[in-house]
C-alpha cells in the first residue's frame, strides 16, 4: 500500500506567478473571516485581543501592502495608541463577558471609549456577545447589551456565544484565541435562548422609545439583524501557523487554483 502523501504547506513557485495573480491571492487572503475577542482594562484604559495580526501582513512586502488596504490599526483610546489590526467587513468583533460586574457600562459606552476618528466602527458587520444565564445576569446587562448592539448602524449579524463543549461556563479564558462552531444540545433550549434574547432587546427598545418621547428627543428605531447562536471553542493552532502559511493557503483553496 502506498502511504498517503503529506499535505503540502508550502508553494515554492509562488514568486514566479504573474504579479496580477499574486495580488488577487493576497487580496483574497484579507477576506478570510477572523474572530477578534476584545477586552477592555479600565485600570489602564486599553483594549486587548489574543488574536494575532493577519499573517499576510508579515508574509512578503507585496502581501503587506495589499493587507494594509484592508486592515487598520484600531481600538486605541484617549490613553493608548491603536495596536490591533481589524477589518470591519470580515472580522467578527467579539466582546466576551469578563468583568466582575458582568456587562457593565464599559460595554454600553464602547463606542465612546474607542478613539475612532475615521468612524471605522460604523462599518462593522458582525458582532458577538456572550449568552448570560438568568441566575448570574445582573439587572443592567440587558440594557448595556442593547446599547452596544444598536451603536453599529450596518450590522448584518449578531452572534450569541455559548461556552465550550463542557457547558456555558468560564473554561475558556479571555486571553485565548477562539472560534465559533455550531452549538450542541437540545434545539428547543437553543430556540428559547434565541427568543428570550430578542424579547429582551425589544423590551429595552420600547423603554428607550418611551424615554425619548417623554424627554422630547427623537427616537431612532433599530431593527435587529440576523441573530445566530454559536458555541465557542479554543482555536486550534497547528504547524501551518508556525510556518507562516495560514491565510495564504486558505486563500489559494478559496480561489480553487
Amino acid at each position: 500500500m502506498i502511504p498517503p502523501t503529506p499535505a503540502q504547506t508550502t508553494f515554492p513557485r509562488f514568486s514566479v506567478l504573474p504579479t496580477e495573480l499574486r495580488q488577487k491571492i493576497f487580496l483574497h487572503a484579507t477576506t478570510i473571516r477572523r474572530t477578534l475577542p476584545l477586552t477592555y482594562d479600565p485600570t489602564t484604559k486599553t483594549f486587548h485581543s489574543p488574536t494575532p495580526p493577519p499573517v499576510v501582513l508579515s508574509t512578503t512586502h507585496s502581501s503587506r501592502l495589499s493587507a494594509l488596504n484592508q486592515y487598520t490599526l484600531s481600538f486605541g483610546t484617549y490613553a493608548s495608541s491603536p495596536k490591533i489590526y481589524f477589518n470591519p467587513h470580515f472580522d467578527t468583533l467579539y466582546l466576551p463577558r469578563h468583568l466582575e460586574m458582568g456587562y457593565d457600562s464599559t460595554l454600553r459606552d464602547f463606542r465612546s471609549l474607542v478613539k475612532d476618528p475615521s468612524s471605522l466602527l460604523d462599518e462593522v458587520r458582525t458582532v458577538a456577545v456572550d449568552h448570560v444565564r438568568g441566575d448570574i445576569k445582573r439587572p443592567w446587562e440587558a440594557y448595556n447589551k442593547a446599547s452596544f448592539l444598536r451603536s453599529f448602524p450596518k450590522l448584518d449579524e449578531i452572534i450569541i456565544v455559548l461556552g465550550d463543549e463542557k457547558g456555558d461556563g468560564e473554561e475558556i479564558g479571555v486571553n485565548e484565541e477562539v472560534e465559533f462552531v455550531e452549538p450542541k444540545g437540545d434545539p428547543e433550549r437553543l430556540l428559547k435562548m434565541w427568543y428570550h434574547f430578542r424579547q429582551s432587546f425589544l423590551q429595552e427598545e420600547r423603554l428607550l422609545e418611551e424615554v425619548c418621547r417623554e424627554s422630547g428627543r427623537e427616537y431612532e428605531k433599530f431593527n435587529l439583524p440576523v441573530v445566530n447562536i454559536k458555541r465557542k471553542i479554543r482555536k486550534t493552532i497547528g504547524d501551518e501557523r508556525e510556518k507562516g502559511v495560514v491565510g495564504l493557503k486558505e486563500a489559494l483553496e478559496g480561489m480553487r487554483l
